[in-house]
């Protein structure tokens, strides 16, 4: 009788056995089949990780180091752009320039000079230092023994414990005056301020110049060395030949980097080495990443698969557990755990239509940070410029670098003070008067004292408001767009001269403006007003005081 029921209850339940039995097969089946994919995925993953750096690592370098040789190009600048003056005005003005060049902190010596027939004077940055004024006067007449109408040194110099990047330029005018000038830089000094300033993970660089001399390494035990084993595999003509050759030197042609497998004797481990090389000048350097890719793709593999198991596992067993205490449980139980659910899925609805209303408020924030119609036109701009005042273009270049620094820089919350803001409004000014040229035109009045200035207010608001006048508004000669930002003590009023355009702009969606409305409306202040009067477009922009 008890072997009857034994069975009815088995029969009974039999089917949750095979259920469970279904979900462990499911469960290794699908272990199998996604553990490959992962693997094949984090490889992926790793490898576009690791071309990003690579090409992040080689921007920095090409940055940094065209700085140190841009004071030899205005060296160059200066006596090329000079034939008018007399000597000594060229002169004093290569002074200033040696000058700007010693407030770097990695350039140790500098020296500025002329020979005619009737005068020769050259003076030293450092004049207590006599052993380097005797090598550069040798210098000098080796370089007067093969003298050429022009000549450009650009060399390593390895003395003791220093190790000097030796820049030196000549030039003779048609009047015969030879202007000697240049500088020593500091690769130690340089490596100590590189290494405090890009620190990070994802590989690390080494730079040698197109004879394979060291110029930067982690270890700076090895600048100023050639670093002959770097170039067993891939000899340094190879590195050199996949670039393009223009006028003697070397310049990245975009194709993919060269990379060899090698040990490296700084990690003790085997690396991925990629080659490529950078323009610096009239010359090229060789920049070579090590990156530990095995481990780093190990690492990442095992971690992603034990993650994934146990999170696997987890799931598995909560379901099952849930399966068996679900078949007991009790009629009152199941209404009550069917209100519980409902209140989640309230509660989760309530949840969502707020992440969705914060998400619509960083996206209209995103897009205004990377608008890509401002950049089109300020690289139009700048492209005009170039020809027509390169002095200008190279503030423009500063001024939009500034611009996009502001936007893309990380910041808590989205308010700003009006201090920030009205430097950045001046900088974005800058960019867009000079595209409108005299059909722009933006004034600033603070009518109160400087300590309104650490008020707050919404991040980019007035960019936005000064964005929107010029989107929406005619702008010619004859009618030019006149924008004023006047500093009150409650609040920043803007105004400007309303033209509409004829012809709406179609992909306008008001989002400027629905973002400053929402940002006030989340702190609860209802002062922020715009309006249309007397042919004034008119916008309150109200003081933001966090409690």
């Amino acid at each position: 009788m008890q072997s009857n029921k034994f069975i009815l209850r088995f029969k009974k339940h039999q089917q949750y056995l095979y259920i469970s039995v279904l979900l462990i097969a499911l469960f290794f089946m699908g272990s199998a089949l996604i553990n490959p994919k992962i693997t094949s995925v984090t490889k992926d993953l790793v490898e576009d990780n690791i071309q990003g750096n690579l090409k992040s690592k080689e921007n920095i370098v090409m940055f940094e180091f065209n700085q140190l040789n841009s004071y030899i190009l205005g060296f160059k600048r200066i006596i090329n752009n000079s034939l008018e003056l007399s000597t000594q005005q060229v002169n004093d003005r290569l002074l200033f320039n040696s000058d700007l060049a010693m407030s770097n902190q990695v350039i140790s010596n500098s020296f500025v000079g002329f020979k005619n027939e009737g005068n020769s004077q050259i003076n030293f940055s450092n004049k207590k230092d006599s052993l380097y004024i005797i090598d550069i006067n040798n210098t000098i007449k080796n370089i007067a023994n093969n003298y050429k109408e022009e000549f450009l040194l650009d060399t390593i110099i390895k003395k003791e414990n220093k190790v000097f990047n030796r820049k030196i330029y000549t030039k003779k005018r048609s009047d015969n005056t030879i202007f000697v000038v240049g500088y020593d830089v500091d690769l130690l000094a340089f490596w100590e301020y590189f290494s405090e300033m890009y620190r990070g993970d994802g590989g690390y660089t080494v730079v040698t110049n197109k004879d394979g001399i060291c110029i930067l390494h982690p270890e700076p035990n090895y600048i100023g060395t050639k670093l002959t084993r770097y170039f067993k595999n891939i000899s340094i003509d190879k590195v050199l030949q996949s670039s393009i050759k223009i006028n003697g030197y070397y310049v990245l042609d975009n194709t993919n980097s060269l990379k060899t497998k090698a040990t490296s004797e700084f990690l003790g481990l085997e690396v991925l080495r990629y080659f490529d090389t950078v323009k610096v000048g009239e010359n090229s350097l060789i920049v070579i990443v090590s990156f530990p890719l095995d481990i780093h793709l190990d690492k990442i593999s095992k971690d992603l698969h034990r993650y994934f198991s146990w999170i696997s596992f987890l799931a598995f067993i909560t379901f099952m557990l849930i399966l068996a205490v679900s078949r007991f449980q009790l009629k009152k139980e199941y209404f009550d755990n069917l209100k519980v659910v409902e209140e989640k899925e309230h509660l989760v609805n309530t949840n969502e239509k707020y992440q969705k209303e914060n998400a619509l408020l960083q996206l209209n924030q995103l897009k205004k940070k990377m608008n890509p119609h401002f950049l089109f036109n300020s690289l139009n701009s700048l492209h005009v410029l170039i020809d027509l005042n390169p002095d200008l273009s190279q503030q423009f270049v500063l001024k939009l670098a500034e611009v996009y620094r502001y936007l893309l820089e990380e910041r808590q919350g989205n308010l700003i003070s009006v201090k920030k803001e009205i430097t950045f409004l001046e900088q974005y000014v800058f960019l867009q008067e000079i595209r409108f040229n005299n059909s722009l035109r933006v004034s600033i009045v603070n009518n109160y004292d400087d300590i309104i200035l650490h008020e707050k207010i919404p991040f980019l608001s007035l960019e936005t408001l000064v964005e929107n006048a010029v989107k929406h508004n005619e702008i010619t000669k004859e009618n030019p767009l006149t924008i004023e930002v006047i500093v009150n003590k409650e609040n920043i009023t803007v105004i400007n001269n309303y033209t509409p355009r004829k012809k709406k702009d179609k992909n306008s969606h008001h989002i400027g403006l629905s973002y400053l409305e929402n940002t006030y409306k989340f702190y609860q202040i209802n002062t922020f007003k715009t309006a249309v009067i007397d042919d004034k477009y008119i916008c309150i922009l109200p003081y933001i005081t966090l409690k």
